[in-house]
């Protein structure tokens, strides 16, 4: 396999590894009670989810990170009628790391309906599906994809999933923002770019996407000399975790994890992938999926391709923007629609809110979060009159 050309885009995941090294040590210098703060509040939004956090908390602010703005050519929000009942509600549950757009939402409705009570409570994505579930939420926003166990328990409750719409693209590269998942390697692994079929035969055991055998060592993937025989040390988080849940999905397409992959968690202020990097100090030949947050000086992020034609490609604004790179990831709300029903109308009228211009724009407005492009808020606001 030919070395891609990396010279798109290294300028900024360059940014990107100095910021995250910035955001590590201004976090060293935190006082113990802030310290002790923090670990209690995350600790709380944990538990209020139902789930145990596998690694070091992230970080909930994150220095602005791109300057882009919705795309002009996107319709603009014409608020419709509603008829609206005295003291009616419209109930928005879920991400912390959302809070930001989501108040943008609020505010927005809240101006052309000053009649509808427009609530927002966000604690943690875990939160979201189980206030649809439970009725005390109309919307759901969640800063990560959908665990199989919420949809488990909202298909128990109702016999078919949420109603999910696509609202915003994931972060190139930051911890608890729906950051772009990376490969890391040995900075001096040779590896030029892997395909998503080469990853899926390295984690998975099914491999449904098609390799035809299983790959352990780096010389199955054309690596010589020293390398040949290495075999590949991989990395990884348990369930239930949104970064394991969709790289699962995404990559392995549902396919079973191999069962001796290195689980890591994480220390103190210690992300788990940090640990997975200090250990592949020590281990040469290892492999993890991370985020650009995680790099450090030892290792490097692995070009990648959905396809042996490439392009192979690298994270950055432009890239995940368009969805170009592969393991770009995206945002979601949901919300309680059985199949063939209508959306509730102030429901659907939020929808279309953060589907439009100005919705949008209040995505770019976080800085970190990146707007939709004008095709996928036409694919999403085709879903609202299905």
């Amino acid at each position: 396999m030919r070395r891609p050309a990396l010279k798109k885009g290294e300028a900024e995941m360059g940014a990107l590894v100095r910021a995250g090294t910035m955001r590590r040590r201004a976090h060293r210098l935190v006082s113990l009670g802030r310290r002790l703060s923090l670990i209690a509040s995350s600790a709380l939004a944990w538990m209020i989810a139902g789930i145990a956090s596998p690694s070091a908390h992230a970080l909930k602010f994150v220095a602005i990170q791109h300057h882009r703005h919705a795309d002009a050519s996107m319709p603009p929000w014409k608020p419709g009628k509603l008829d609206l009942q005295p003291e009616e509600e419209l109930h928005i549950v879920g991400a912390d790391v959302m809070d930001r757009m989501t108040l943008g939402w609020v505010e927005r409705m809240r101006e052309a309906y000053p009649r509808l009570s427009v609530t927002m409570e966000a604690r943690a994505s875990g939160t979201g599906i189980p206030a649809l579930i439970d009725g005390r939420g109309d919307v759901a926003t969640i800063g990560r994809e959908m665990l199989p166990a919420e949809e488990k328990a909202f298909i128990d409750k109702f016999g078919c999933k949420p109603f999910a719409i696509r609202v915003a693209t994931g972060s190139v590269g930051s911890l608890g923002k729906t950051a772009a998942i990376v490969i890391l390697v040995d900075k001096g692994n040779p590896i030029p770019g892997l395909t998503l079929a080469q990853l899926d035969a390295i984690y998975g055991t099914d491999r449904k996407r098609g390799e035809k055998t299983e790959i352990r060592t780096w010389g199955a993937l054309g690596l010589k000399g020293e390398w040949e025989k290495r075999p590949i040390h991989l990395y990884g988080l348990a369930a239930p975790n949104g970064i394991e849940a969709y790289f699962q999905a995404r990559v392995l397409e549902g396919g079973a994890y191999r069962p001796d992959i290195q689980f890591v968690k994480g220390s103190g202020f210690t992300h788990a992938f940090n640990v997975a990097v200090h250990d592949m100090a020590a281990k040469p030949g290892g492999l993890t999926y991370a985020t650009l947050a995680n790099l450090e000086p030892n290792v490097r992020p692995v070009p990648l391709s959905e396809n042996p034609r490439g392009p192979f490609l690298l994270p950055t604004t432009e890239t995940v923007y368009e969805h170009a790179y592969p393991l770009s990831r995206s945002i979601y709300l949901y919300v309680n629609r059985p199949p063939g029903k209508p959306l509730e109308p102030k429901v659907e009228e939020f929808l279309k809110l953060v589907l439009s211009r100005q919705g949008q724009e209040e995505v770019a407005k976080d800085g970190v979060y990146l707007p939709l492009t004008p095709s996928l808020v036409r694919e999403e606001l085709a879903k609202l009159r299905n």
